[in-house]
């Protein structure tokens, strides 16, 4: 069987099995790289390694060790690779997004899906209204962050881990913490950053959640956002970088996406702080009202969605007792049990006669979906997301800045030009900075020491 390692470029393949073990097995299925679909590889490195493939309407750099676990189909050209998950695996849905990002949405307290849930008595006004502020890597939740706090933060390190821990209040609510968590793709730990943005969540029980999302890679943030809403914790979306997906022509409808998800979501543009004051209206009115998120059914309608919808219903039932005294959200727990999750396994405690009637549930849903357990689960929520994005985003075009940028990358990580432009760069920095500049900067600099030393003198 041919793998991705092998793939051309500009050639496009399906996935047909995912190897690996571990952390690993699960990284990849986090990220996308799912039984069914389809991936396109688009350039190698100038040595060959890492490479950089398409998955979802997103780059992804798999090294090639790692490629070689993954097993593809069937090839076809670059021009007919516009086909996605959604084709074989999720409903058709026909995009509704509105071309009028600004449209207005259900406000605090308002008749949106999301209030359904909201507590008889809020929270006494004394209490510190604490919050997790989650995203994936390099979605500018740092930048949000110090809009929310402003000079109000401090840093440590979270316990235990060298890993910067930063904590702010949020500017003109002095009854309020936020705590920048490192960035991360899933719920499945795979890095020490994933599992202490992990256990600060389940273990430290914020008030709510801050879920920062990259509005121009939708598909590869909403899988975050599918696991943090298990948790049934308050939560408020923030849609960041909205003012790129909208200047390339992309737009979201925010209420369809906010009934979808069940929680609301604010459109913003951290850099610019756009948006910023509504999500903190969001974030204050959410954790002091303890609105939580509502229940939403994952599970697609095929046939591999029903078997999975089934046994999570089952696990549910068999674990609820166990979950309510570990303290873990009872839909989150029995999703990563199902993936296989030893930590959330052990956590529960289960007897021998339960841990092998779990093991039943899954091989009977194995049997029905065709997929391994981690495979389905991961399978469950793209689809989803899918039926999601169908429902309300319409795609930009590719910006003026990213051509600008494949063609520049043409050269400097060519495969026959990458080496050359490699040495005419660092020559020239090295002439510069020993011959023309730094020749110049020395001189100025010794002139400054002797005027120095005679004035001193």
């Amino acid at each position: 069987m041919e793998t991705l390692k092998n793939l051309e470029i500009g050639k496009s393949a399906v996935i047909s099995k995912v190897g690996g073990t571990g952390a690993l097995r699960q990284h990849f299925l986090d990220m996308g790289m799912i039984p069914g679909v389809k991936v396109t590889m688009m350039k190698h490195a100038p040595m060959g390694d890492p490479l950089e493939i398409r998955v979802f309407n997103y780059e992804l750099t798999l090294r090639k060790d790692e490629a070689a676990k993954i097993e593809i189909g069937y090839k076809e050209k670059l021009s007919d690779s516009n086909a996605d998950f959604s084709d074989s695996t999720a409903e058709k849905e026909t995009s509704t997004a509105s071309n009028d990002l600004l449209t207005s949405h259900p406000g605090l307290g308002e008749d949106g899906k999301y209030h359904e849930k909201e507590t008889e008595t809020p929270l006494p006004d004394s209490t510190i209204l604490t919050y997790a502020l989650v995203g994936n890597q390099n979605c500018g939740k740092t930048t949000l962050f110090n809009q929310l706090t402003g000079s109000n933060q401090h840093v440590g390190n979270f316990p235990g881990v060298t890993i910067d821990r930063k904590d702010g209040v949020i500017i003109g609510h002095p009854k309020t913490l936020v705590t920048d968590l490192p960035g991360i793709y899933s719920m499945s730990p795979f890095t020490s950053e994933e599992i202490v943005s992990r256990n600060f969540v389940l273990k430290e029980k914020p008030k709510a959640i801050l879920n920062i999302l990259d509005a121009s890679a939708i598909e590869r943030s909403l899988y975050l956002t599918m696991q943090l809403l298990e948790l049934d914790i308050p939560m408020v979306i923030a849609l960041n970088m909205m003012d790129e997906l909208t200047g390339n022509g992309g737009s979201i409808n925010i209420n369809e996406m906010e009934n979808l998800l069940g929680v609301p979501v604010v459109p913003i543009s951290a850099l610019k702080n756009e948006g910023v004051d509504e999500l903190v209206q969001h974030a204050i009115h959410i954790a002091h009202f303890q609105e939580k998120p509502v229940p939403q059914d994952f599970c697609s309608k095929d046939e591999a969605g029903g078997a999975v919808h089934r046994a999570i219903h089952a696990v549910i039932h068999l674990i609820q007792d166990h979950a309510e005294r570990a303290e873990i959200p009872i839909r989150f727990a029995a999703s990563k049990i199902i993936e296989g999750d030893k930590i959330i396994l052990n956590m529960l405690d289960l007897d021998f006669n339960e841990i092998e009637m779990l093991e039943h549930i899954v091989v009977q849903m194995e049997k029905e979906s065709g997929l391994d357990r981690s495979a389905a689960i991961a399978k469950m929520r793209y689809s989803f997301i899918n039926k999601i994005c169908g429902k309300t985003v319409k795609k930009p075009h590719e910006s003026k800045e990213h051509l600008r940028s494949e063609k520049i990358d043409k050269i400097l990580t060519g495969k026959w030009t990458a080496i050359p432009a490699f040495i005419l760069i660092m020559t020239t920095v090295f002439l510069l900075t020993f011959n023309v500049l730094g020749a110049f900067l020395q001189g100025l600099l010794e002139n400054g020491i002797d005027f120095v030393t005679n004035l001193a003198a």
